[in-house]
């Protein structure tokens, strides 16, 4: 076998290369090796770049994926505290429009739980559900500002703190049925037992009148002497508020106190086993006075569940007969 290289000149000479036999086999056996090498890399090269690109799509993909993730997660979780913050606002001024007796025919649905306006947690469920609520909340405040803005000495005669100056106070025992630890029979529990330390100063929750200051006789048909030294404040329109187990009482029968008035101070006197303050609130009603849950009267105390709506609210009262508060003759 020859082969001839021919220069671009004409002037250069032709170079010849001879091979042999055994050059001709080698010549053979490298161009099908060079042939293999190329089918091959014909075949490796695209399948190793797919996989390059697919393993860095994954890799992006993956990152993306990880970001959607993360900004669906902050996302919820700004919704599910603007949903808190609506509700607990809602709680708020449906308490304020019971105790300043909003008649629930004028009260906007929206607000009351059972209508079911913020009970998804979906973010896009969520946005048009805020909406509605937040119109809601709107006309809420605008029929609480009208009693307000009607009566101006309303607000100031309403129960609507907490009746106590410390910041150390656990709610120990609630209003509602229960079996009484003295006792061991069932009763209805017509106040809210606070714990709190004792002679933590006990306040006035609104402006007010003592009607009531000192012990209740004891007697077997009475539930108020097991109450210790106890202080009752007459409301005029807004009712009546009742304060036990008091250590030291700082008022007397027929002093006007304001709110904030310190009435007292904590302590164990009467039927208890730890410092604290028994607390009632009474409420006018059809019948006359008669004792509701005073936690619809602490709008400085958070609602846990949001589950309260001013029918409930309404609803909400102890079985009577009950004993009548000292002083308020009803």
């Amino acid at each position: 076998m020859e082969f001839q290289f021919h220069p671009a000149s004409r002037r250069a000479a032709v170079r010849s290369v001879v091979l042999g036999e055994r050059g001709e086999r080698a010549a053979i056996a490298a161009a099908g090796l060079v042939s293999v090498m190329a089918v091959s890399l014909w075949i490796t090269v695209p399948a190793v770049l797919s996989r390059a690109v697919r393993a860095r799509q994954s890799a992006s993909i993956a990152q993306t994926t990880a970001a959607v993730q993360k900004d669906r997660r902050d996302l919820e979780a700004r919704a599910a505290g603007m949903r808190e913050r609506a509700l607990d606002a809602g709680d708020l001024v449906s308490r304020a429009a019971f105790l300043y007796r909003v008649a629930p025919a004028l009260w906007p649905h929206s607000l009351n739980p059972e209508a079911g306006v913020l009970a998804t947690s979906d973010p896009e469920l969520l946005v048009p559900g805020l909406a509605r609520y937040l119109s809601g909340l709107e006309r809420g405040l605008g029929l609480v500002a009208g009693r307000e803005a009607a009566d101006p000495a309303l607000a100031a005669a309403t129960p609507s703190i907490l009746p106590l100056a410390s910041d150390l106070v656990e709610p120990a025992v609630r209003f509602g049925p229960r079996v009484s630890p003295w006792t061991g029979s069932e009763e209805f529990f017509a106040g809210m037992d606070l714990a709190a330390p004792a002679g933590a100063p006990v306040v006035a929750p609104a402006a007010g009148t003592v009607v009531f200051a000192g012990r209740v006789p004891a007697s077997m048909n009475s539930r108020l002497w097991r109450f210790g030294n106890l202080v009752v404040l007459w409301h005029g329109p807004a009712g009546a508020t009742a304060f036990g187990h008091l250590a030291k009482v700082d008022v007397r029968r027929g002093e006007r106190v304001r709110r904030g008035s310190r009435l007292g101070t904590v302590g164990s006197s009467g039927w208890t086993m730890s410092p604290g303050l028994h607390y009632e609130f009474w409420r006018p009603g059809p019948d006359g006075l008669s004792p509701t849950d005073p936690r619809f009267a602490m709008l400085d105390l958070r609602l846990a569940g949001h589950d309260v709506s001013l029918e409930k609210m309404l609803a909400t009262s102890a079985p009577a007969p009950l004993e009548p508060l000292p002083g308020t003759g009803r």
